[in-house]
């Protein structure tokens, strides 16, 4: 039977059916007609799987803003390949990434997840990610079409944005993407473009993605990014996430019945799900996902993206690398040494197979005996759980914590679910507890035993009302909310209630948490009870002065290794950071110890830029980004030169947020509007002034190389390839190493190689550059066009540094629509 007798074979009821997610992760199927399920699942970083909070171990890679410093598509094919293989071992059909929305502002709260503030290296990194993962049987879906570069009230904001800006920068991301990938589902945003939801913007979804670039695939919506019933179908978007349908349902079926929307066009909808489901729907909608544990070849891969993405931002005196051949005496500073931040918030959160810390892989690199570390200031808004550990489950004597839940408000003798939990928080979403009743009530219960003696402090983050008591007696008691807070899910720093306690180190004290569901209504009705969450902090001497303590240990070394991050308390999806500033601890930490120490290396994990009004404190600067669970060892194998840094910044790392093009019009104004007023200036396209910290595209290395030549010749007729750029390079140091070739056009980024090159090396480069490197939009044409006149095509070392140029003139001039 064809597709379209298929389709015509469907009842207006099951052809509606398909068209809505049957569950929340989840579409529907239909088993008569053979037609299956498909089972979705973020992330961008790695295969999250059926839960949000609960979810099984995947491996986590590092984030796309560390793709985008490995300028590698290589890299990202092979990243992609990986996780598609595991989203096939949990049965995942539909994989919701990569983002390729663009980092116009350093405080977007979601830049970590999309690559590049660039939209010829998003489209690049994207395209190769989508093809890895499809070369595996799974959809990768690019998101989220278009304009998206803000997380401030996203279902609400409105992006203002002139028509040759979304083309040039923000569309053209996407664009670039599907000349070079075929991908087979494509996710809208939740914001409007120009007053128009992106899920009822016909113009951009039929008009430009349809019609002009030929999209092929599924069009899906952002969860509970539909907002009506009519205009979302006559726009395109297939598949209303999640399920159960909201706006869809019947809903439609009225809709329909009341022709409202023809039928016909209901057809093309149903074809584009069925079709994708016999790509990729579910073999067994019974299986049970089992964690993804690690695999040595995956290790390997991960390890090589995060060493190949770190970027050397610093290196006076050519400190590093550290040889551990010469037994260095280095104090580790900082909390993300021993508990790295592997990843952002949101659709980026996972659980990991595993993680290795950068302090035990600088304890293997260069002896325990050599490392001496201290944990430095707090990092947290929330305080995080205790190490596991230090807390045993009483129903096991074994590491962990215990949780019950019940079902009224009352803790009694017969749970309806029991778990031991490996940290002290807890989120009921998903009816992922059966039989658990709306109205229900929680405990969780753990012996502690705290390694210091002091006064340590207890928070307390919860939906619904708890008591917190330690030996018995209440510490805490959180009034919990009357309404449904979602962002308590996103932001749960912004809810806490604290209290100290004095404790001795290694004796026992009885840990339990009782919380009652909240009584709010649930925010959306696909949730069939209100989501439930609390979680529970503990950390030792949280308010003691350590500055001497520190500069004591600081002294003591050879060289200090200072480790600072933001958590998915500051970058996650769902809000925007609010300042380009670390914590004011991290950055009174570092002027302590970089002030007394011989020598100082700053490791930052952040997905953003930073501002560093400390740097001419430190000797040298490494940016890590969020690293994945590889992290330890790919910072180890960077500081110890075992790998030359090779990483390029993939955004403008400016010196205060006031510098940013963007500035003035981020977030969203008191309208909802997010004003697109820098135009094409956006990023190192600006060329602001005073120049920025670090600009785009910049980053060390151990090695040196040198450019020789620049010739650009033209191809034989209007082919997909009609420029060949070509030079030579050579590594003139003495360590072998990756070198990126960045040629710019008029100034602005158009093509990349990374080749790698020994000591004494030379190596004849060509990139090719297609029509679109000259081109731009003519908004009053309607098209693409190339003007004769002369171009300056340019080798950079990076956006702000000129290695050679050269005219070329084009005689005659070209238009034309499409990819």
């Amino acid at each position: 039977m064809s597709l379209e007798q298929l389709v015509q074979s469907l009842s207006l009821e099951e052809k509606v059916s398909l068209l809505a997610g049957k569950s929340y992760w989840r579409t529907a199927g239909l088993a008569k007609y053979n037609i299956k399920p498909i089972k979705y699942s973020d992330g961008p970083n790695g295969v999250r799987g059926e839960s949000i909070h609960a979810s099984t171990k995947a491996t986590c890679f590092p984030c796309a803003a560390l793709v985008g410093s490995t300028f590698n598509p290589d890299l990202a094919y092979k990243m992609g390949q990986v996780i598609g293989k595991e989203c096939k071992a949990k049965d995942v059909g539909l994989l919701l990434g990569p983002t390729i929305n663009l980092h116009r502002s350093p405080l977007g709260g979601r830049n970590f997840e999309a690559y590049s503030e660039d939209p010829t290296l998003s489209g690049l990194l994207g395209a190769a990610f989508v093809n890895g993962v499809q070369s595996q049987g799974v959809s990768a879906c690019p998101k989220h079409f278009v304009g998206n570069e803000c997380e401030t009230n996203r279902k609400k904001s409105n992006t203002i944005v002139d028509e040759k800006v979304l083309r040039e920068l923000y569309a053209y991301a996407f664009q670039v993407l599907l000349k070079e990938s075929t991908p087979w589902a494509i996710m809208t945003s939740y914001n409007l473009v120009n007053g128009t939801f992106m899920s009822e913007n016909g113009e951009l979804l039929q008009g430009l993605l349809r019609k002009e670039w030929g999209f092929g695939g599924a069009i899906i919506s952002d969860f509970e990014g539909v907002y009506s019933t009519v205009p979302s179908v006559m726009a395109g978007v297939a598949l209303e996430l999640p399920g159960p349908a909201r706006l869809r349902g019947e809903h439609l079926l009225k809709a329909i019945k009341k022709r409202q929307i023809p039928e016909s066009h209901i057809d093309g909808l149903v074809k584009d799900v069925i079709a994708l489901s016999a790509k990729v729907g579910m073999k067994d909608e019974t299986a049970i996902e089992e964690d993804i544990l690690k695999d040595e070849t995956t290790a390997t891969l991960a390890r090589a993206i995060a060493a190949e993405g770190i970027v050397l931002l610093k290196n006076d005196g050519n400190l590093l690398p550290l040889r551990p051949s010469k037994k260095p005496r280095i104090a580790v500073f900082g909390s993300p040494a021993a508990n790295p931040v592997i990843h952002g918030g949101g659709s980026a959160s996972l659980t990991s197979s595993y993680v290795t810390s950068p302090l035990d892989a600088l304890k293997e690199k260069f002896g325990e005996e050599n490392i001496y570390y201290h944990s430095g200031v707090p990092i947290f808004k929330k305080i995080p759980s205790a190490p596991i550990s230090m807390m045993k489950a009483p129903s096991t004597g074994q590491p962990g914590v215990d949780c019950f839940w019940y079902n009224g408000w009352v803790v009694g003798e017969n749970p309806v679910h029991h778990e031991v939990l490996e940290t002290t928080r807890t989120l009921v979403i998903e009816s992922r507890i059966s039989d658990l009743q709306p109205k229900h009530c929680s405990r969780m219960s753990f012996i502690l035993r705290p390694k210091s003696t002091g006064l340590h402090a207890f928070g307390v983050t919860a939906c619904g009302k708890s008591v917190l008591q330690v030996n018995g007696k209440t510490l805490i008691e959180h009034p919990g909310f009357e309404d449904c807070r979602v962002e308590y899910v996103m932001q749960p720093g912004d809810f806490e209630e604290r209290a100290n306690i004095f404790m001795e180190a290694g004796c026992a004290y009885e840990v339990t948490i009782d919380t009652l569901s909240t009584t709010a209504p649930s925010p959306s009705p696909i949730f069939d009870i209100t989501p439930q969450a609390t979680s529970v902090g503990f950390y030792e001497n949280l308010n003691t002065p350590i500055k001497g303590e520190l500069q004591k240990l600081a002294c003591q070394s050879d060289v200090a290794i200072i480790f600072t991050a933001n958590n998915k308390e500051y970058e996650s999806e769902s809000f925007d950071r609010s300042s380009q500033s670390l914590s004011p601890l991290q950055d009174e930490l570092i002027r302590a110890v970089a002030g007394v120490a011989p020598k100082s290396i700053l490791v930052n994990q952040t997905g953003s830029p930073i501002s560093m009004p400390w740097i001419d404190k430190v000797d040298s600067i490494l940016q890590s980004w969020y690293a994945g669970q590889e992290v330890g060892n790919a910072l180890a194998d960077i500081i110890s030169g075992d790998i030359n840094p090779s990483g390029k910044l993939p955004v403008t790392f400016p010196r205060c947020i006031e510098d940013t093009s963007s500035f003035g019009n981020f977030p969203t104004d008191q309208n909802m509007r997010v004003r697109y007023e820098e135009g094409l200036k956006m990023g190192y396209r600006a060329r602001s002034k005073p120049a920025p910290l670090f600009p785009f595209g910049y980053g060390k290395s151990y090695t040196d190389f040198q450019v020789q030549g620049l010739a650009v010749t033209k191809s034989a007729g209007l082919t997909a390839v009609d420029l060949t750029v070509s030079t030579k390079v050579t590594n003139i140091g003495f360590v072998a190493g990756n070198e990126v070739i960045q040629v710019y056009v008029d100034g602005v980024l158009k093509a990349i190689q990374k080749i790698f090159l020994v000591p004494g090396e030379s190596r004849a480069v060509q990139v090719n550059l297609d029509k679109y490197a000259l081109s731009e939009w003519s908004s009053s044409d309607k098209k693409w066009v190339i003007e004769p006149r002369a171009y300056s095509i340019e080798l950079r070392q990076d956006a702000n540094t000129l290695l050679a140029s050269t005219a070329y003139n084009i005689e005659t001039s070209l238009s034309w629509n499409g990819l």
